[in-house]
């Protein structure tokens, strides 16, 4: 079970903002928040907010597990290089039209995998596209996949009836400390939950691995095929915004 130690939190704060040549007062700034706010941030004496952790990653273009635990994605995946950088409405389109092709397959050893919850059992198709946060869908999804109540999920979760409400309400959580239940419960990424991205990992690669020479190939080139249609449309989006390639 994960836990979070705001110490170690202000240390990787500190050395990313050391890295980029800025003092404490300028980062309060970028973050929204008052300079002796980040400082007891950054010195551990205070609980790092979801809004400071999404502005932090975002700033220093690094990730959610990384601030909080000091890790990395080291996932490799032959699916998610083939869809690495670019948004996340090409990548969970491609990766549900990936999941389908798995369905016929008894797959229900992977029955409470993240993954399979996502793509194979239907929670993505509850996420909006533009939800900045997955956990108040997760939440109803869990509920009602487990045919439980509120109150029980409360209990299970160790949160109060007014955070819950709130989540509900708002669909975001400003305590780090609840995501972070939901993914030591659950096991959803924490990028998943307080971010609604899908990151790197391994779950299609293992599912591929158990299909026959002949049903690999197929995948493949249907992925293939589905990857150059979401590249073509993200060209023509950033054609049409007059973007970048």
């Amino acid at each position: 079970m994960r836990r979070i130690n705001n110490l170690k939190i202000g240390a990787r704060l500190r050395k990313l903002r050391e890295s980029k040549g800025i003092d404490k007062t300028d980062t309060a700034l970028e973050f929204n928040i008052a300079p002796s706010q980040y400082g007891r941030i950054e010195n551990g004496n205070t609980r790092i907010s979801t809004e400071v952790l999404i502005k932090a990653c975002s700033y220093y273009n690094t990730s959610i597990d990384y601030i909080l635990f000091g890790k990395n994605p080291s996932c490799t995946s032959v699916f998610f290089e083939k869809i690495n950088g670019y948004p996340q409405p090409y990548i969970k389109v491609a990766l549900k039209v990936l999941a389908c092709m798995f369905l016929q397959d008894d797959n229900k050893e992977y029955y409470n995998n993240p993954y399979y919850k996502i793509f194979m059992d239907g929670l993505l198709e509850k996420i909006p596209a533009e939800a900045p946060s997955a956990i108040k869908y997760v939440l109803e999804y869990e509920k009602n996949r487990k045919r439980t109540s509120e109150k029980k999920m409360i209990k299970e979760l160790g949160i109060s009836r007014y955070k819950w409400n709130s989540i509900m309400k708002s669909g975001y959580a400003h305590d780090i400390r609840i995501p972070l239940k939901i993914s030591n419960k659950y096991g959803y990424d924490m990028e998943f939950l307080i971010n609604n991205k899908i990151t790197a990992n391994k779950f299609f690669d293992t599912l591929f691995a158990m299909q026959s020479p002949e049903k690999q190939k197929s995948i493949m080139q249907v992925f293939d095929l589905v990857v150059t249609n979401q590249e073509k449309e993200y060209n023509i989006e950033m054609q049409n915004n007059n973007l970048p390639l």
